[in-house]
């Protein structure tokens, strides 16, 4: 109960933080180290020194970040056997050339790397490659991983596979999209899709207050994270005699098939007000239609991924909610680690949570992704 009360941000910037722990205070090295797990700092390497006053002049250290962003609540010091290299832990996205699940993975290795552990990459060919998906699963099972890190590409058909990691031993996190009918997930981390979609909707039905004709690029309508992200438009249309849903359509998070869509869209309606995204990737498709319809329509969507919030100080995004694909890859790793050392997980560990536009989009890029270019 140290440091209850202390709380570095998440993204802080600090290099150092000076901790004195005086005389007859009786804190072990171990219990610093598990101390350290209630601190939150993000974004840079964070040296947390401990002066002991008045008993020895020894400094403890721990680096506490790697060069991926990470999550407050998914920070934990690496223990003993995290070091040792024992551990090889598969990580699933649900695509391997998307920018979102790139970074997921950039985030992933950097905490692999960190840990000192191995971590594997499979991603399917496609983001409705759930039979693709299933099979690498299986084949990371017979491979002997000890830890499976898993963004469901279908949340229902992956039940089995995931089952059976689950029988033979294997820890499973899920990521990014929940897998509800699937108990033995240690947590999950990524964003609250429902919430996450309500947050960034709320705030553009706010400007033009609840009156709106808005068009919907949907991912995959059976995907339980497009079920989740898709669920508030149903409501605000069932709330507001303003809000008007006058299309709903999938471009199943792909840009050619978003740009594709749209273009059918505004062919077939004229009176569209703003845009619905699944996607920072499906928004940008949606985008290209749009300028080369020689219209003027605002985008809102979901991931933050640093093309995304480029495309909102060109305007051709209004809004987008902020995911942390490095984060959920870095922290869903971390968990996985902590779960093999048999430490306690918290049900959540939520990502991101900014809701990205032309006016913080530059501070956002700086901050986060200062070697994006754009």
């Amino acid at each position: 109960q140290l440091f209850d009360h202390v709380k570095v941000h998440q993204r802080f910037a600090a290099e150092e933080i000076h901790f004195q722990i005086v005389s007859g205070a009786g804190v072990s090295h171990q219990e610093i180290q598990r101390l350290l797990a209630h601190l939150e700092a993000h974004e840079r390497p964070i040296a947390m020194v401990f002066a002991l006053a008045a008993c020895s002049s020894r400094t403890v250290e721990s680096e506490r970040k790697s060069d991926a962003q990470q999550s407050s609540t998914g920070n934990s010091a690496p223990t003993e056997k995290a070091t040792s290299n024992d551990y090889t832990i598969g990580v699933f996205t649900k695509d391997g050339t998307i920018a979102f699940w790139r970074y997921c993975m950039q985030g992933a290795k950097s905490a692999g790397e960190r840990l000192g552990v191995t971590v594997k990459e499979y991603a399917p060919q496609s983001y409705t490659d759930a039979a693709g998906q299933i099979s690498m699963i299986e084949d990371a099972i017979q491979s002997g991983v000890d830890a499976i890190c898993v963004a469901a590409c279908d949340s229902t058909a992956i039940l089995p596979a995931l089952e059976k990691a689950h029988e033979a031993g294997i820890v499973v996190i899920c990521f990014n999209t929940r897998v509800p009918d699937f108990q033995y997930s240690r947590t999950f981390v990524g964003v609250d899709n429902v919430e996450a979609s309500r947050a960034v909707v709320s705030k553009y039905l706010e400007k033009v207050n609840y009156t709106c004709n808005m068009a919907v690029i949907e991912g995959d309508p059976a995907g339980q994270q497009n079920i989740d992200r898709t669920k508030c438009l149903y409501e605000f249309a069932d709330q507001y005699d303003g809000v008007n849903l006058v299309a709903i359509q999938p471009g199943y998070a792909n840009r050619e098939q978003s740009m594709t869509v749209m273009e059918n869209i505004l062919q077939s309606i004229d009176d569209i007000d703003v845009v619905w995204a699944i996607s920072d990737v499906a928004a940008l498709g949606a985008a290209q239609a749009i300028e080369a319809s020689g219209r003027d329509i605002p985008i809102i969507c979901i991931d933050g991924t640093p093309e995304g919030a480029a495309a909102c100080l060109d305007g051709r995004i209004y809004y987008t909610y902020d995911q942390s694909p490095l984060d959920q890859g870095g922290i869903a790793v971390e968990c996985a680690v902590k779960a093999l050392n048999g430490e306690t997980l918290d049900e959540f560990y939520p990502t991101g949570g900014t809701i990205v536009s032309a006016e913080n989009a530059k501070d956002f890029l700086s901050t986060y992704y200062p070697e994006f270019e754009y």
